[in-house]
């Protein structure tokens, strides 16, 4: 041994290198997990923003469900009155997200776009 370096027997070496490949791949299962999609909302790299073209006002929430999948955020607000579905969507390598106002009877009133500041957090930031 030179420098003071130390080996490791052959046997020990290969069962610290299966130890590294099963934590690597533990990691990637759980990223991969993370990126699970819930059911019936659509990955943000499947949506573009012309999916969001033909919802206009007083489109309802059964016809939007059905152009571009279930929100991936759902908010309401009473005083205002009115519910806010949140959408991401893919523009290139940039994530953006798609606001769409409802109003309390369960139609469109506007639909907004802006950039997503935090992609990888779970709900949208502007």
């Amino acid at each position: 041994m030179r420098d003071g370096a130390r080996w490791l027997p052959l046997s020990a070496s290969i069962a610290q290198m299966k130890k590294t490949v099963l934590f690597c791949a533990a990691v990637a299962a759980g990223i991969l997990a993370a990126c699970a999609a819930q059911e019936g909302v659509q990955p943000k790299w499947t949506l573009k923003q012309s999916n969001f073209a033909p919802i206009k006002p007083q489109t309802t929430k059964e016809e939007v469900e059905r152009l571009v999948g279930k929100p991936l955020l759902t908010m309401t607000f009473p005083r205002k009155p009115e519910e806010v579905w949140d959408y991401r969507y893919m523009d290139g390598v940039e994530t953006w997200g798609a606001a769409i106002h409802f109003d309390m009877q369960g139609r469109t009133t506007y639909t907004e776009f802006y950039q997503d500041r935090c992609p990888m957090h779970p709900a949208p930031c502007r």
